[in-house]
């Protein structure tokens, strides 16, 4: 082959090993960093600021190199090394992270402290891939200047474009992060191979037996501990010895997120993490809340036939729901399966329900594609700072939910407490109660409630209908009453069993808080603030005071109609 064409080639697969580098290094980063929009700015713009680096000091110096594409292969060299040294390097972070969360009181301290912290981790080889552009584009362009600096550019692109889809789809899926990087970097040392045993023989009988042997001599001693991962992210503020009592009993690098299931060694507990972050568990708290999200429906509309739940979780709701009404279950993440099943306990075997409907895809294309409607749709508790799940809280969603409801439908919204302001709260309400005029709020518990575990209310769950909701007592005991005898036991076990323990974490009815948001600006696609917002405060955990702004508007509401 030509050795124009060779390099084309080349810088084709070296595009794509770029890019396989990109995608792999940000999974185990957004786990150690919290998986937020902020973080995925932060990932981003270091590796490109690399590229830019490198690019700006090798065009200063490339004329002054006599051989560019002997030194273009040196430098896959490189990247090719320090590409599968960041797998150990990768196992230090969460200690290191752990290190300056002091700093996370001051949101963009923290976040700035983070950015430098990553641009130096991966400053070495995203400079040397930034510095291979002024290199190939010098030798490709001869008297050609325009002409050669388009191929060489339109090479590169090309084999990125192919790398991000092929990280994403089908190597992090199949082989996991670490096969992925070490796959990267075996392209990088083919195409040192390729480039150097062409352009500068001698050099290659000395370079490239060193660079495979040194390869080699790290892919089998490197590590990826997949419980030190786990140690820090959104758990960094608590004790790492508290962190390490879990143990990753299941883990899998799926195309849209790295699942895991831990299982306490003190409780004995489970719980499902998603990139990091806990998003169910068997403990009592996030039972409860699961718990009320598929009973609350039925006992508000006994007569429900069927269920749409967005996200399979630890299976728990859309388990319960399966043993009164049809319940079609959309999960975005196949592995998530996998991870459910270490619940099966608790959400009563629902993978061999036949009244569940599994569907792989993600909630809101099933909605724009579906025609059915249903008497009762919950999108499983995600937090509003991560990415795949931000979309759900805008007015656009919410509209398309309710276009798929029956009249007597309902819409249950779970929102973290914890992890959302007083003014965000409002915007959220002011949003959905636009989209179900008729509305209603439970929280997860009170720290005045009769059972054993005492905890203050940090989660709550919103009802929304097109129609009036039932809020006579003894017609709401009665639907309770037709429950099957498991899910009644479950209320029991979570200390709600009667109605009057359920109507105990009654917070409001849309007419007890009737003009309470006015001024609050609503939440769209175009406007998915939350997702921001609500990353900050993630950080913070700072527990807000919504219930008690609640309180105060419903006592004003009632002094004026005195």
């Amino acid at each position: 082959m030509e050795l124009k064409k060779l390099a084309l080639v080349c810088f084709v697969i070296s595009g794509i090993a770029a890019l396989i580098y990109e995608v792999a290094w940000t999974r185990p980063l957004q786990m150690i960093m919290v998986s937020t929009v902020y973080t995925a700015s932060i990932l981003f713009g270091a590796f490109m600021l690399g590229l830019a680096l490198g690019a700006l000091i090798m065009s200063r110096y490339s004329e002054k190199i006599k051989n560019p594409l002997a030194a273009y292969g040196l430098m896959e060299i490189g990247i090719g090394l320090y590409g599968i040294l960041l797998i150990p390097l990768f196992n230090i972070l969460p200690d290191a992270y752990r290190a300056v969360y002091s700093f996370s009181g001051n949101f963009y301290l923290f976040e700035a402290i983070l950015g430098i912290a990553v641009f130096i981790l991966i400053l070495i080889p995203t400079t040397l891939m930034g510095a291979t552009f002024p290199l190939i584009a010098k030798y490709i362009t001869g008297d050609s200047l325009g002409k050669g600096v388009g191929l060489a550019y339109s090479a590169n692109n090309i084999g990125a474009i192919i790398g991000s889809l092929a990280a994403g789809f089908l190597m992090v899926p199949l082989l996991g992060i670490k096969s992925s990087i070490i796959v990267a970097a075996m392209l990088n040392l083919f195409v040192a191979s390729a480039i150097l045993f062409n352009a500068a023989p001698s050099l290659a009988k000395k370079a490239v037996p060193a660079a495979i042997l040194l390869f080699f001599a790290i892919s089998f001693f490197v590590h990826y501990d997949i419980q030190e991962m786990h140690s820090s992210g959104y758990y960094a503020g608590a004790p790492k010895g508290e962190v390490e009592k879990g143990k990753v009993i299941f883990y899998e690098e799926g195309a849209y997120g790295t699942i895991a299931v831990k299982k306490f060694t003190d409780t004995g507990g489970l719980a499902l993490f998603i990139n990091g972050k806990g998003q169910g568990s068997n403990m009592a708290n996030d039972w409860r809340v699961n718990i009320l999200l598929a009973s609350l429906p039925l006992i508000y509309n006994p007569e429900s036939k069927n269920a749409l739940v967005i996200g399979l979780g630890t299976g728990t709701t859309s388990g319960l729901l399966a043993e009164s009404v049809d319940v079609t279950t959309v999960e975005i993440e196949p592995a998530i399966l996998d991870a459910a099943d270490h619940f099966s306990k608790m959400n009563h075997g629902v993978l061999e329900n036949k009244r569940n409907k599994i569907v792989i895809s993600d909630g809101r294309n099933y909605l724009l594609k579906s025609k059915e409607k249903y008497d009762i749709i919950i999108p499983e508790p995600s937090d509003p700072w991560q990415s795949f799940s931000a979309a759900l809280f805008s007015k656009e969603f919410l509209e398309l939910s309710a276009e798929h409801l029956n009249d007597n439908g309902l819409y249950l919204q779970w929102v973290p407490l914890y992890e959302i302001s007083r003014e965000d709260f409002r915007s959220f309400y002011k949003t959905f109660n636009s989209v179900f005029p008729y509305t209603a709020g439970f929280v997860n518990i009170r720290e005045d409630e009769l059972i054993s575990i005492k905890s203050k209310p940090s989660e709550l769950i919103l009802i929304g209908s097109k129609s009036q909701i039932e809020t006579n007592e003894t017609n709401l005991a009665k639907s309770l009453a037709k429950f099957p005898e498991s899910n009644r036991k479950d209320l029991y076990d979570a200390g709600i069993g009667a109605i009057d323990n359920i109507m105990f974490l009654n917070v409001f009815y849309a007419n007890q808080i009737k003009g309470y948001a006015y001024n609050a600006a609503q939440i769209t696609d175009d406007n998915v603030k939350l997702e921001f917002s609500t990353s900050r405060l993630a950080m913070s955990k700072e527990q807000s005071n919504i219930l008690s702004d609640i309180e105060t508007f419903k006592e004003d509401i009632n002094a004026k109609r005195e």
